[in-house]
């Protein structure tokens, strides 16, 4: 007759798995590089054309390896995005909308992160499609970004800064046209298309004041609560 198998506690059945500050370090270092070497990848070849195998072997890690970290290439697509966003995102819910000399700045700082700008552009023309996991993603972005950009707008709209036609969500849906279309354009034309320089000239057709009595009149309008 066998023995019996020791009896184990429930309490043992749930524990989770030790992890050590060093180790935890280790995987997060690990994941940021993994994600470091799939946005050119995603950049050059867009999702379709990516393959995880290819973002591995970049990374120096194995196929299994990176597949610990992202089960799929949706997962890695998803959160190589929402890095690639996160410096904007963050101002979508600042008090008094996203500043359109944030949308220059940005402009600036892509200048010297090409692959950024390619990732971009891939992937939202790619997730026009239902079908295509960030699609979901995008629609959401274009939303608040459009409405942030919008809520800084309508007070220069409140006190008759912008220029005769536009609106505030106009004027907006213009000034991220803009940027869209100069950096597409800045991709195949990197030392004559002055992404940034361009943008202030329709920004300057867009208001009627300078950007910065605009700020002051936002963060005026913030402090009154509104």
């Amino acid at each position: 007759m066998d023995a019996p198998e020791p009896e184990t506690s429930s309490d043992e059945v749930a524990r989770p798995p030790v992890r050590t500050p060093g180790r935890y370090r280790k995987g997060i270092a690990k994941r940021e590089a993994i994600l470091d070497a799939a946005l050119p990848v995603f950049g050059q070849v867009g999702f379709h054309g990516a393959s995880l195998r290819e973002i591995a072997r970049q990374c120096g890690v194995s196929h299994q390896s990176l597949m610990h970290y992202f089960p799929t290439k949706d997962e890695l697509l998803m959160a190589v995005l929402r890095r690639r966003d996160e410096r904007l995102r963050r101002h979508f819910d600042d008090a008094g909308g996203m500043r359109v000399d944030e949308l220059v700045e940005l402009a600036e700082y892509n200048v010297d992160v090409p692959v950024v700008i390619s990732l971009f552009i891939t992937a939202s023309a790619e997730a026009v499609s239902t079908e295509h996991p960030a699609h979901e993603y995008y629609r959401d972005y274009y939303e608040r970004i459009i409405r942030s950009t919008t809520a800084y707008l309508s007070v220069a709209a409140d006190r008759g800064w912008l220029r005769p036609g536009y609106t505030a969500e106009g004027a907006a849906r213009v000034v991220l046209a803009v940027q869209d279309g100069l950096q597409l354009q800045w991709l195949y034309e990197r030392d004559s298309v002055k992404v940034a320089d361009l943008m202030r000239l329709v920004i300057g057709s867009v208001l009627s004041v300078p950007t910065a009595d605009l700020d002051e009149a936002v963060r005026e309008e913030a402090r009154r609560g509104r």
